[in-house]
């Protein structure tokens, strides 16, 4: 089956300890730290979806090219410079670009959503694809026009009470 089972799930301590005869993903090291450094986060999705990670592969950053970036909570999506997988380096850097900021990408790798609930780090990546899919298909158009920085602190605000943040 294509789908993951409870029993597919390895139990991780904090200290990366798990039980004997399971594996954990070689990127649980950036999945702890997350959790542990922002708090206020439940849950962390990393992906290697084809818009986001074209633009990872190329290092760059997302810039305000529409207002849904404000979901991201800043006017900018920060690529996080390259590191090899499964690092406490990567974790670091990760770390780093996710400063006041719920997604990041990872230079030469993928993406990283993290939200209150699965739920909402699961929309958070849907999302982030989406945006990098729309501002792929901009680039070739021509040059998008990138709103200000106070358009999208003003997004920020409103979205506080809207959507998923809505029940939060």
């Amino acid at each position: 089956t294509s789908r993951m089972r409870p029993e597919d799930i390895v139990p991780l301590a904090f200290d990366g300890t798990h039980p004997v005869g399971l594996k954990p993903s070689s990127e649980w090291r950036f999945h702890r730290d997350i959790l542990a450094a922002r708090p206020e986060m439940g849950a962390v999705v990393h992906a290697h979806p084809i818009h986001c990670t074209a633009f990872a592969l190329c290092g760059r950053q997302i810039p305000a090219v529409h207002y849904m970036i404000a979901a991201f909570g800043g006017p900018n999506v920060r690529c996080a410079p390259y590191a090899p997988y499964g690092t406490a380096e990567l974790s670091e850097l990760a770390l780093v670009a996710l400063k006041d900021r719920n997604v990041c990408l990872l230079a030469n790798h993928g993406m990283i959503a993290a939200g209150e609930r699965l739920e909402k780090a699961l929309w958070l990546a849907v999302e982030l694809e989406t945006l990098c899919w729309q501002y792929a298909v901009a680039l070739q158009v021509g040059a998008p026009n990138i709103l200000s920085d106070h358009e999208i602190d003003s997004t920020v605000e409103r979205f506080r009470g809207y959507g998923l943040n809505a029940a939060e």
